[in-house]
């Protein structure tokens, strides 16, 4: 298999006369399998320039060569294969709602796409980054890059950001601050992916706050001593009770944790592809079923699984072991699994004059045999904003929609 085989299965990475080659960790592979792109989306009013944005996501692609690479299938699985051909930026006439809608992807081809869809003088210009090499966090440091890049070339100036090396894994980041899954079972299984069910692009149904709301909100966190991952997940969880008739406590909250920010020494935005970690909380018998109740419960969790460890090695344990009591969520419970994915607050984004951001919002493409919906959270230009994100056509997103609108609404009103 020679030396480039033999260590695949270690991810480590190597530069070949054909460019750079990296198998994918355990941890990345999943996102393969499911053919994951995730897009991220900004609404823009005024003069948009297609010629200025190509330029623009060329010389992001030459910076962080992630974007134009693309995956190969290897003797031990999908590899990361650097590629010199450049994404195409596709610009459509269309529904502002519908930034997909005609999309080619194929992670064979590249792992990235600029789609740009024009109603009169606004526009979705929708990044989609494939799940495998970049999370949220590594996503909106880029697409920062692209409308600062973009800026320039509207200016006339040069576009050339600095090179950044292909991310690492999660794997490799968290070894070398002496974090290792807990008890592992051996290495992930290799070998070619099995075939892909259908891709299933959700529709997103947005509802965003006021300023005066997000603020609202925001106080109420401060008073209560919750923090506003805990108030809005609480409150989702209590619609959620409601629209699927279910008892609170048979609910299982899945989310996230961004955990640069948490290990020493910090991981930089664009340094690793997922650096996140996973938690499953329940809410336990006897909480009073309101936001702000489930909402500190949360945060006591989150703080307890930091603290012990659990949830810096919940995907590593996800990956290499079978004990359910050390996965950050139980699969098996599938319909009773409640999505929620907090971007957090969006950096600020450079324009010339005469172009306004105005929003942000979540798009996707996924291959899965199952699809279940769920919320994207982030905040953008001082407001905060909940994707509800559904296969198209289902029967209860009006009720959950309408729902959250009054749990939000009760929620800021509080004196």
């Amino acid at each position: 298999m020679g030396r480039i085989g033999e260590n695949w299965l270690r991810g480590e990475q190597f530069v070949t006369r054909a460019g750079f080659w990296r198998a994918l960790a355990p941890t990345e592979k999943p996102h393969a399998g499911r053919e994951a792109y995730i897009g991220y989306t900004v609404r823009a009013t005024g003069r948009l320039d297609p010629d200025a944005l190509e330029t623009a996501y060329a010389a992001v692609c030459r910076a962080y060569p992630q974007l134009a690479a693309r995956l190969e299938t290897g003797d031990a699985g999908p590899v990361f294969v650097e590629s010199a051909a450049r994404p195409q930026v596709r610009v459509r006439e269309g529904d502002l709602e519908h930034p997909l809608t005609g999309v080619e992807l194929d992670q064979g081809r590249a792992l990235s796409a600029l789609s740009v869809v024009r109603d009169g003088d606004d526009a979705s210009v929708c990044l989609l980054t494939h799940h495998s090499i970049a999370d949220a966090r590594h996503s909106l440091e880029m697409l920062v890059t692209l409308w600062s890049c973009y800026t320039d070339a509207v200016h006339g100036m040069p576009v050339d950001p600095p090179r950044h090396p292909f991310p690492r894994s999660l794997e490799d980041l968290l070894a070398e601050r002496g974090i290792h899954a807990d008890a592992p079972t051996g290495a992930a299984p290799s070998g070619p992916m099995p075939e892909p069910p259908p891709a299933v692009v959700r529709h997103v149904v947005r509802h965003r706050l006021t300023e005066a709301g997000t603020t609202a909100l925001v106080e109420l966190g401060h008073r209560e001593h919750v923090t506003i991952n805990g108030l809005l997940s609480g409150a989702l969880l209590v619609v959620e009770a409601e629209v699927r008739d279910l008892p609170l406590t048979e609910l299982l909250l899945r989310f996230t944790v961004n955990l640069r920010d948490r290990l020493t020494p910090r991981v930089g935005a664009t340094e690793g592809t997922n650096v996140l970690g996973g938690v499953g909380f329940t809410v336990a018998a006897g909480t009073k079923p309101e936001p702000v109740a489930i909402g500190r419960a949360i945060g006591e969790r989150l703080r307890a699984g930091l603290a012990d460890g659990s949830i810096q090695r919940s995907l590593l344990d996800l990956v290499s072991g079978p004990a359910r009591d050390a996965r950050p969520w139980e699969p098996s419970r599938g319909p009773a699994v409640v999505s929620v994915m907090n971007w957090g607050q969006a950096p600020p984004m450079r324009t010339p004059a005469g172009l306004r951001l105005t929003d942000l919002h979540s798009a996707s493409r996924i291959r899965e045999s199952s699809a279940m919906g769920g919320y994207v959270v982030s905040t953008f230009g001082g407001r905060i904003g909940i994707d509800l994100a559904w296969p198209a056509g289902d029967l209860e997103l009006p009720e959950r929609i309408e729902r959250l609108r009054e749990q939000l609404s009760h929620l800021t009103r509080r004196p």
